[in-house]
């Protein structure tokens, strides 16, 4: 009840009055365990533990409304996707964890073993359904609408599809934990709304509530602004502007009111908070790279989605959806934060690089530019680098510093700014991370490098005798490290050269270009020169270099370079 009600208040102060409401608010993992640490820490000084903590969410508060007074938010231009994806792939790999370990708990207690069995089946049976209704809007049945509709609520339908599986047959009788919630609106432990007695601790416990204050501070910082950072993301194409100071103002507030109630406070979930955006979104198929994709074509910008969903987070705490909530098994949150892991990985680019990292070069392609661009070598470096950031993170989480998390991944800016450049070249690191502007509508990069993709709704023309895709002997390590697969097959027209890779070593360019060689009879050919005004439309990804156009000067050709 306390978590929903924070939600529930948070939620609807922050889509009011905040410049950006498509953000949703929450109780996310780290707050979680931010509060456990706080709790260890009060229980370790025998002071209470409520009072501090809402010493703590007040000092908070206070330093939200400074910060935002100040502009300092203008920081976060330095949080780029090389923090955001990493700090993404760690809180899915938090739910991951939670809901594995959750799972794993069900034949570890002092059950029967059929109770364990149904609740694993509840578990996987939640995270399946839920991952299959999401997909509902690529289905041939039913209409635009209806499909539309099960992929927004797919989670909640899967929940309580199996609450009500639960609750028929033989799986009644099995005893299955259910939530534990209160019969009325009431706190859990039945004390009082407001968070009493705060000056009745010593002043020393006061001032030593700045700590946590800073810790809480330092995360939302980052975790508020990186949800912000994704659910403005340009693949959006939204028209209004943001607003992170006046949000981050907004946000101190929220954590004020729920200070004094002391209850958890709240802020931008992941991935949450670009799952909601994407739902305000109208799709259209295009492709990117040869790769097909959902293109955004426009975006409803509204305030009143994310209201009615706190107000409704709130309306679950008062009778009878109480005893409704109270129906739900265990089992189908472990099921769920499952989902959000899985669910959270789509789009982040750390966890594409990771897919191509383990795929078999044969079978490696990418919407993103940076395949094109960055070495394959390279890029393994950097995807391996970003990994090991997150296990180290993760690793902190379980230990006694887990309070001091938050300061980890704040380190994360440093590490691209201060370290990356000193270790990537510069024009591979723009391809790989560019700078992150504050205002999505400005399409422009910081430092001039786009991380945009160059989309069309139309496949790639067949008219010049595109065969096929596929992968061939310039692909492996002796003659080209990336291991990317390429576009080798022209029917008539254009004849590839069959050597372009084996000089690569002699230069680095720094964009892919592709050269191929006409015959001055095939140039001449009407067909030839109106596939020439088409070869703009494909992305061509094989690497070569201009001294390799040295080899043909004893020839008796004209040869086209094509970027």
């Amino acid at each position: 009840v306390e978590v929903c009600l924070s939600s529930a208040l948070s939620g609807m102060i922050f889509s009011i009055f905040a410049g950006q409401p498509l953000v949703i608010l929450g109780v996310t993992g780290p707050v979680s365990i931010l509060t456990i640490s706080i709790f260890g820490m009060s229980e370790s000084m025998g002071i209470k533990f409520l009072p501090f903590y809402a010493w703590s969410q007040i000092f908070a508060a206070i330093m939200h409304l400074i910060i935002a007074s100040l502009g300092l938010c203008d920081y976060i231009k330095y949080i780029t996707n090389f923090s955001c994806h990493t700090f993404g792939i760690l809180i899915a790999v938090i739910y991951f964890v939670t809901g594995a370990r959750g799972i794993s708990g069900y034949f570890l207690r002092d059950q029967p073993f059929d109770t364990a069995l149904a609740e694993l089946i509840i578990a996987l049976g939640t995270a399946g359904c839920a991952l299959y209704l999401s997909k509902a809007r690529d289905w041939p049945i039913l209409t635009k609408f209806l499909r539309n509709l099960i992929t927004d609520y797919a989670p909640t339908v899967s929940i309580l599809a199996w609450t009500i599986i639960s609750l028929l047959g033989r799986m009644r009788g099995q005893g299955i934990p259910r939530l534990d919630v209160p019969n009325t609106f009431r706190t859990l432990n039945g004390r009082a709304w407001f968070a009493s007695n705060l000056f009745k601790l010593p002043p020393w416990a006061i001032v030593l509530a700045l700590v946590p204050a800073t810790i809480i501070t330092v995360l939302f910082i980052f975790d508020h602004n990186v949800s912000s950072i994704m659910a403005q993301s340009r693949e959006f194409q939204l028209k209004k502007g943001s607003a992170y100071h006046l949000d981050f103002f907004v946000l101190g507030f929220c954590i004020l009111t729920t200070g004094l109630l002391g209850i958890p406070p709240c802020n931008g979930l992941i991935p949450q908070a670009p799952l909601h955006t994407k739902s305000l979104c109208v799709l259209t198929k295009g492709f990117s790279n040869g790769v097909e994709i959902d293109i955004v074509d426009h975006t409803y910008e509204i305030r009143y989605t994310n209201f009615f969903q706190a107000f409704l987070t709130g309306v679950v705490c008062f009778k009878p959806f109480l005893i409704i909530l109270g129906k739900i098994p265990k089992a189908s949150l472990d099921g769920l934060f499952i989902f959000m892991a899985l669910s959270s990985l789509g789009g982040n680019e750390l966890w594409d690089r990771f897919v191509l990292l383990v795929s078999e070069p044969a079978r490696r392609i990418s919407r993103h530019d940076f395949f094109r661009t960055v070495q394959f070598d390279v890029m393994a470096k950097y995807t391996k680098l970003q990994l090991a950031a997150v296990v180290l993170i993760f690793v902190v989480t379980l230990t006694p510093v887990a309070m001091a998390f938050p300061l980890f991944i704040a380190a994360l800016v440093y590490i691209r700014t201060r370290i990356l450049p000193k270790h990537f070249n510069h024009s591979d690191l723009l391809s790989l991370d560019p700078l992150i502007p504050l205002d999505h509508v400005d399409h422009q990069d910081a430092e001039g490098a786009s991380d945009d993709v160059e989309v069309s709704t139309q496949p790639p023309p067949s008219s010049i005798g595109f065969s096929d895709i596929e992968e061939d002997n310039w692909s492996t390590s002796e003659h080209h490290p990336s291991g990317r697969r390429r576009v080798v097959g022209f029917e008539h027209d254009l004849t590839p050269r069959d050597n372009l890779s084996r000089t690569t070593q002699e230069s680095s360019p720094k964009e892919p270009v592709s050269f191929f060689r006409i015959s001055q009879h095939e140039a001449s050919h009407p067909a030839t020169t109106s596939n020439h005004k088409k070869l703009d439309d494909i992305q061509l990804a094989v690497m070569s270099s201009p001294s390799a156009l040295a080899e043909d000067q004893d020839q008796e050709v004209s040869t086209t370079r094509i970027k």
